[in-house]
């Protein structure tokens, strides 16, 4: 299924009052609260989903949280297949998945669904890894 119909599925589903549209970059932005907004773009067959997570810490064991998370990167066992890595600047955490098939709408709400868990997961995980490894 083409990933502008995913988008108008699911904003039907979720109420939105506008369907995200398309920006210069053929990704479409779908803003899920005020700090997470979710990039899907579509790969022919299948969708890319990719989010910010939260800043990189300035201070603290930088390298032990790194290999904390390329652990959990590690089978995707700590990021449900997605993969945590960093933006180009080297300012953010950022979650990033690909679905490399055909997807339907089931599959890409679930996926959408355990991708935004993780966000989550993680924002309130690197703050506790940084108190602990310090």
């Amino acid at each position: 299924m083409e990933v502008e119909r995913l988008i108008e599925m699911l904003a039907a589903e979720l109420k939105l009052p506008a369907i995200p549209q398309k920006d210069k970059n053929g990704a479409y932005q779908l803003k899920v609260n005020p700090s997470v907004t979710v990039s899907i773009r579509e790969l022919n067959p299948g969708v890319f989903l990719h989010s910010t997570i939260l800043s990189i810490p300035k201070e603290g064991n930088k390298e032990a949280l790194f290999i904390h998370l390329m652990k959990a990167n590690l089978l995707g066992q700590g990021t449900g297949g997605a993969a945590i890595g960093i933006d180009e600047k080297e300012k953010f955490f950022t979650l990033s998945q690909s679905l490399p098939f055909e997807v339907n709408y089931k599959t890409f709400h679930e996926t959408l669904e355990d991708f935004l868990n993780y966000i989550d997961f993680w924002k309130e995980e690197v703050p506790k890894l940084q108190t602990s490894i310090m």
